[in-house]
């Protein structure tokens, strides 16, 4: 009887150690998430959203966000219909952003896209454009995130 209550005291000594050795080696490789850069949308009532560039046959879309984490460098990542593009940012907490991108379209009566502008964060915001009568011709371009 003494070995039995001997070996259920050992597996639980090691596999208490085993656990505190997990979350000692985690919170050492795990940033805190409150000091992560963390985006919502910042509602901007009459601005713009989006808007034919004349100069390419084109579209630009805006996104008005606000950074309520700390500071950094994000990675953003814009969808128009099948292609991508990614764009490295730094950012400074509790700034309000202007978020804007390019994408090259010719018009369409038949085609529909989706603009997606993936912003990072904990639940972090998508800004969804759905456009009817245009299809996308090339990858989104000119991605710029300037102060509000």
């Amino acid at each position: 009887m003494k070995s039995k209550y001997l070996f259920f005291v050992l597996i639980v000594l090691i596999a208490s150690l085993i656990a505190v050795s997990c979350k000692t080696s985690g919170d050492v490789d795990d940033p805190d998430d409150s000091k992560l850069p963390n985006f919502a949308v910042d509602s901007c009532p009459g601005c713009p959203t989006q808007e034919n560039i004349g100069s390419v046959t084109g579209l630009r879309f805006f996104s008005y966000v606000k950074n309520n984490g700390g500071d950094g460098k994000i990675s953003m990542t814009i969808g128009a219909g099948t292609n991508t593009t990614t764009k490295e940012f730094s950012v400074k907490a509790g700034i309000r952003y202007v978020f804007q991108a390019s994408v090259p379209v010719e018009k369409s009566s038949t085609t529909t896209f989706t603009y997606l502008a993936k912003f990072p964060g904990t639940p972090g915001y998508t800004d969804s454009h759905t456009v009817t009568g245009y299809h996308v011709t090339g990858a989104p371009f000119d991605l710029q995130l300037n102060p509000k």
